[in-house]
């Protein structure tokens, strides 16, 4: 008996979880460059020169630093319905291609002889792979909608930032053209 053709289907499932990966790497990437422009706007915070334009633009920046935060975090640690993936098959309940559902089998060996049954049914395990992959397309669409949502306020947050700081700056020079 020949094995059945699943290279479309894998394919897919590497792309979807390649996907996965670069999002978290992005989410992590711009949560430390967020870090470092917090740092560099506590050095600076001391030489603002209050008026009522710094005055409205501290708290825009709190917001939007932390919108950035949250949204980042909501990037990293997904929260999605399960409604959103379920299916009316058997398999559905111990799902073994997560670590939540091989996590129910008590033995390797239990969950060798589940696999070993799956795999000696085409259809099965077609639907196996594919419900894998729509699993993982709901959880990339999430994560990428948190982060669009997480860069929008990124830029903000630094734009209103470097809005501060290039006001602190006029401010000097101004200054020390007056004297």
């Amino acid at each position: 008996m020949a094995l059945p053709d699943y290279r479309l289907l894998f394919h897919i499932l590497e792309s979807e979880r390649s996907i996965l990966s670069r999002t978290d790497q992005k989410a992590f990437t711009l949560l430390s460059i967020l870090g470092v422009f917090m740092a560099f706007f506590i050095v600076y915070y001391r030489f603002l020169a209050f008026s009522y334009f710094i005055v409205v633009l501290i708290p825009i920046y709190f917001l939007v630093a932390f919108l950035t935060i949250y949204n980042l975090f909501r990037t990293i640690m997904p929260r999605f319905s399960r409604k959103e993936t379920e299916d009316d098959d058997e398999d559905h309940a111990r799902d073994p291609t997560f670590f939540g559902g091989i996590r129910k089998f008590r033995t390797s060996a239990e969950y060798h002889t589940y696999m070993e049954s799956i795999g000696a049914d085409e259809e099965r395990t077609a639907r196996l792979i594919s419900r894998q992959i729509h699993t993982l397309a709901i959880i990339n669409w999430n994560k990428n909608i948190h982060l669009r949502r997480g860069m929008y306020f990124f830029i903000t947050a630094i734009g209103t930032e470097l809005i501060m700081i290039l006001s602190l700056f006029i401010k000097m020079a101004l200054d020390s053209i007056a004297d």
